[in-house]
Formats: C-alpha cells, structure tokens, sequence
C-alpha cells in the first residue's frame, strides 16, 4: 500500500526521495574526496583545478563549477576536471550532465585513481536505464582495477560488490533480452483509469469483480473501488466498496478470496481504527450486497510494525503479506499464516530464506491454485530494480523462485501482478508521468504468453446458487471439495446467507467429488473431472427436504466395468451417507443398482443387485442398522436418459438413494 509521506514505502515518490539520498552521497563524495594531487599540462588550468577543490572544502558549490569549468576551458583533456564537474551535476540531480562529464573522465582518464569511481556511477546509471551492454564493460573496468587493491578499505568492499552484483544483473539480463516473452499489453479503459492515481488490482476468481486502489487527487486519501464486468456493457463505472470499509483516511491494497465474500486490506495512519501500528490488516465479509464492520486482524498477524499487500489462499485458509518487523531476513519481507482446525489465525511466520533475502520482498499474490506465489523482489539477479519471480508452495516448502522474464521484467521496477485462475490475463498497474514531481499509475491488462502460463497449474471455477428444490428460495449449506485422487479435502466453505450463491476454485488435472449439505435435507454429490476441460462450470443446486420417496443419485460411487467392488475413491461419499442416516436415525432408505442397456437383461439386474449390496454392507459395516437399508437391483428398466451414446448411458449406471 503508498502511504503518502513514507520514503520506504510510496513506489511513486520513492524515487524523488531515492534522489535526495543519492544528492546526499554526492555531496559526501564531493567533500570526503579532499586534495588529491592532478596535473594538467597547463599551470593555469591545475591553478584553476586546486581552486576549486578548495571552494568545495569550503562548500561553495558555485565557486567550485566555474574553476573546474575553467580548468577544462585551459586543459581539454583534464579528466579529473570533468569528473568534478560531473560530481557536481549529480549533486544538482541533472543526471543527464553528470553521464556526459562522467563519461568524459573516463574516456581521458581511465587509469587515474580518482577517476576510478566514475566507471561505478556510470554503470549503474546505464543500468538504471536499460543499457546493459554499455553498462558492463564499465563495471568490469572498475573491478579489474579496484581488486588489485591489497586492502580494500571498508567502503570500497561494499562498492565492489555492489558492482559484482550490477555487472551481474547486467549478464543475466543480456541473457534474457535474448528470449523474449511474446506480451501484448493493453491499458484498462478510461471508466477504469478515472482516478487521479489506481493501483493493486486484484479480481474474484470468476474475472467478473475488479477491486483496486484509488486515489481521487494527488493529496487525497486512498480507497477500494469495486467495477464489475459483463458481456454486454465491459467494465462498470468504479463504485466505492463499502461505506463500513472506507472513511476519509487510508484504506487500500486489498486481497479477495476466491468467492469474493472475504476481503483483507490495509489501513494506514488511521486514527479512527487504532491498530498495533503504522499499517494494520483487517479483514470483512459479504452477506448479499453489505459488508460486515471490518476486523482488525489481531496480535497474531500485526505487529508495531508495518503490514500491508495481504494475499488469501483461494479457501481463506492462508495469507500471506509484507512486513518490516523485527525478526526478518532483509529490509521488508514476506511473512505468512494459517488458520488452524477452530478457524484462527496462528502466530505469523517470515516464509524464510527460499524466498525472502537481505533485500526487499513485496507484493505476494498467491495463484487460484493454491500453490503458485508471485512477488516482487530487488534482492535476486534479475534485470534492474525490483523484478516478479515465481515460486511453488506445498503448504510447507517453497520452490527456488523463477524469474518471470523478458519483457514482463526490464530495467524498471515491476511491483505487482494478478494473474486470473485460468492463467489466460493479466493485471498491473504502470506509472504514467504527468509532470517532474508528479506521477500517476494506471490500470493495464496483459494476455498472459503461454511459455509463462505453462510453468503454472490452471484453475477453473465452480458456482452457482443453493435453493431449495421447492420454495426456490436461496439456502445456506456448507459446502465440501474432495480430491479424488489424493483424497484430501481441498476447499471447505459456504453458500451466501442471502442469496445462496457459492464459488469454488478447482485446479486442472484433477477429479472431484463435491457435497453439498444442510440439515433437514438430502445431500448432494457431484463429481467433476477437470483433467482435459479448460472451462469454468456454472452449477445451480436444489436441494431436496427429507421425506418420504425423495431420492438423490450417489455420484460418486465407482465400480470397474462389469465388478461390484467398491472403488476406493467411492470412500466420501459412502461416509457422507453414513453421517446422513446417523444425523436422522428415524430415516430408512432404499439402495438402488441401474445399469445401462448393454448386456443381457438378467445379468445387468444381477450386477445392478450386487452393487446395491455392496454399499449396504459398508453401511452396516460402520454401524448402520440393516433393518434401516433396502438393497434393490433394477438393472436396466429405469434408464434417467436414453442409452443412445456412451455419454448416456454412463448416466445411466449409478447408484441411488431413496427414503423409505
């Protein structure tokens, strides 16, 4: 989140008051320098050299420029003239001036001691602006000489591994240039970009919410605007989120979870929320259109320190955000927490060395999927600045970052980037500069390149709405996504109280089993195989009250071909029936067997019997009364569908329940 006014943490002004630290060291180069002995081939102009070394001793900085200048006038070829002057140009920020004296020196003069720290200053600056191949051989020029030195002062080892570290960037990012991503960028439109400033984008998982950063004025304090997008109008005019979330302080840098029910955000400088410090998390939830009173997140998440650029797992299980506490491994770093088995938040962790370093670590966003964590970072070898890196989370370890490369990261700082679930777009935002002190940040969306979107597992979306079957009216009821293949429990949540409407995000390459439960009701299973599909699912559910006849198709009860035998994965839902009869121990049901139309009618009836008992005897074999389960093969007399392709007649071979 900006916070106007803090050098370390408005990405905006930050190189402004960069500038003024650098102004800063200048001026300690220029006087920490002193009387180092330089001859010119005319007296006059070594005259007008020591002059001006003596205006600076006394800090007269006018004085200074007109003798190095006359120096120069006398001696063209003065190189530790020039340098002075380009000192003194870097002093007054016109950088452009400085590059051309520095440069001068270093032309005339590369051998001379006191020219030496001008092939440093030059290359960073070429650096800085994207030129590596010239920025190189002047850093590789000013190690060669500075490591014959036999005792490097204090100063110079930290200059020289700056160095080793810019020239490093330097080859790695010549190496990247080489190969590059295939990106096409377009800017949000102006209904969007209507801000003075709009940053931090972030979307629901279904792509159709955008919530951002604004600020309406350069001196204006930050909100959370939501736009909302459909196929017929595009992006919505930007509405303010929530009058119970914003107030005239600093609210901003949000995170929504998957369904868009649970948003984290930062508060900054506020004093009608009084935090635990400079900036706060604290969390809400959405019931229908309203916004619940905004929590802070507790002692267990802030600190008397900063916090802020929250990321939530795709359940809300997990967050991770940025802190500048102590305990940390750099400056900021990425720290993160878990809820544990009663719904609280456990004490915050630093996510460690695999990804944080003695430098900055900033805005997380952890993927659809669960796993897949973005960041910034100025800490790793990358191509200038702060670049977007990739790494893979199981919950416990993280992978070696991955830089996301060429051109999505260049010689400028890349801060933030949203990727939606199925990994096809982009979000950012992106300086626009409207005058010298003056900057504004735009909204922009990228086509995500397929080279990127291939190092990541995709992500689809299941929703819908929860009625019953009825009334039609919306119902609450929790909602349970099983793995079929590693048979965890991979999202557990819950309909909207008042509009009953659910979303859930399911990675690729994987089956599932989902249930849908209220009491006083039938459960409802589903299965879905996201394994080839690249398309999101819509699924309204009506869920039918327990009574009498009322039936409900296991779907995920799986036999092989031809067998009775229970398969393993068939173990949810077979303990979801069991919970049901014990919830309602009055309730009888009947076990029915459907095959399809292949096969001889005898024998179709015989497998369809055999397979009802099959789930009979686990249910008596968790405690189940018999007396309470009817097992009944009808074979192929009551298709649900016609047997006129596969597809059917897969429909067809299932398992039912109905009450007795």
């Amino acid at each position: 989140m900006f916070e106007k006014g803090t050098l370390v943490r408005n990405f905006f002004t930050e190189p402004m008051q960069a500038r003024r630290c650098f102004k800063a060291a200048a001026v300690l180069a220029l006087f920490t320098l002193g009387y180092q002995t330089s001859f010119a081939q005319d007296k006059r102009a070594r005259d007008a050299y020591e002059k001006g070394q003596k205006a600076l001793s006394n800090r007269d900085m006018g004085a200074a420029r007109k003798e190095f200048q006359k120096a120069v006038e006398r001696d063209e070829n003065y190189g530790e003239a020039y340098f002075r002057l380009a000192q003194l140009f870097e002093y007054d920020r016109n950088l452009e001036e400085s590059a051309k004296y520095y440069q001068k020196a270093v032309t005339l003069k590369p051998d001379s001691p006191e020219v030496q720290p001008a092939f440093l200053w030059l290359g960073a600056y070429y650096l800085k602006t994207g030129n590596y191949a010239q920025a190189a051989p002047l850093l590789e020029k000013y190690l060669e000489v500075q490591k014959s030195i036999t005792k490097p002062s204090p100063i110079l080892k930290i200059s020289l591994k700056r160095a080793q570290r810019m020239l490093d960037v330097c080859r790695f990012s010549q190496e990247a240039v080489k190969h590059p991503l295939t990106v096409q960028v377009k800017k949000l439109p102006d209904v969007i970009n209507a801000f003075d400033s709009q940053y931090f984008p972030v979307l629901t998982a279904d792509r159709q919410h955008l919530f951002f950063t604004g600020i309406e004025q350069p001196n204006g304090d930050e909100n959370l605007y939501i736009s909302s997008y459909t196929e017929e109008l595009g992006w919505t005019k930007p509405r303010a989120v929530s009058g119970m979330i914003n107030t005239d302080e600093n609210e901003g840098t949000s995170s929504i979870s998957a369904d868009g029910r649970t948003l984290v955000f930062t508060v900054c400088q506020s004093r009608l929320r009084r935090g635990y410090g400079n900036c706060d998390l604290y969390i809400t939830y959405r019931n229908g259109d309203q916004w619940t009173e905004p929590e802070n997140l507790g002692p267990q998440i802030n600190s008397a320190a900063w916090e802020s650029q929250p990321t939530l797992s795709p359940d809300g299980r997990v967050i991770f955000f940025v802190s500048d506490r102590p305990g940390g491994l750099g400056k900021r770093d990425i720290w993160m927490s878990k809820k544990d088995s009663l719904g609280r938040w456990m004490p915050s962790v630093n996510a460690g060395p695999a990804i944080n370093t003695t430098e900055d670590e900033v805005s997380p966003f952890l993927h659809a999927n669960g796993t897949s964590l973005f960041f910034a970072s100025d800490g790793y070898t990358g191509l200038g600045g702060f670049d977007l890196w990739l790494t893979e989370f199981d919950g416990k370890t993280f992978s070696k970052p991955e830089n996301l490369g060429y051109p999505l990261n260049n010689h400028e700082d890349q801060v933030a980037l949203y990727i939606t679930a199925d990994g096809r777009k982009g979000y950012y935002s992106q300086e626009d500069r409207i005058e010298t002190d003056h900057r504004q940040s735009r909204l922009w969306e990228l086509d995500v390149p397929e080279t990127l979107a291939s190092r990541f597992k995709r992500a689809h979306v299941l929703k819908g709405s929860i009625v019953d079957a009825t009334t039609k009216k919306p119902l609450v009821a929790a909602l349970e996504v099983i793995n079929l293949k590693t048979k965890e429990k991979e999202a557990v949540l819950r309909s909207d109280n008042r509009t009953g409407e659910y979303a859930v995000v399911l990675t690729s390459g994987n089956e599932y089993a989902v249930f849908v439960n209220r009491p006083g009701y039938l459960y409802k299973s589903l299965s879905f195989d996201f394994s080839g599909t690249s398309a999101d699912k819509v699924l309204n559910i009506a869920l039918e009250a327990i009574r009498k006849d009322q039936h409900e198709i296991l779907k995920n009860v799986f036999f092989d071909s031809g067998k009775w035998e229970i398969k393993e994965k068939s173990q949810a839902e077979l303990e979801k029936l069991v919970k049901l009869l014990n919830e309602n121990p009055s309730v009888s049901i009947e076990i029915s067997g459907h095959t399809d139309d292949i096969g001889e009618d005898k024998n179709n009836k015989e497998l369809s019997l055999k397979r009802a008992r099959s789930v009979t005897d686990y249910l008596t074999s968790q405690g189940i009364s018999a007396h309470r389960i009817k097992a009944v093969g009808y074979g192929e007399t009551q298709p649900v569908v016609s047997n006129t392709d596969e597809e059917s007649r897969a429909l067809n071979r299932r398992i039912e329940v109905k009450i007795l």
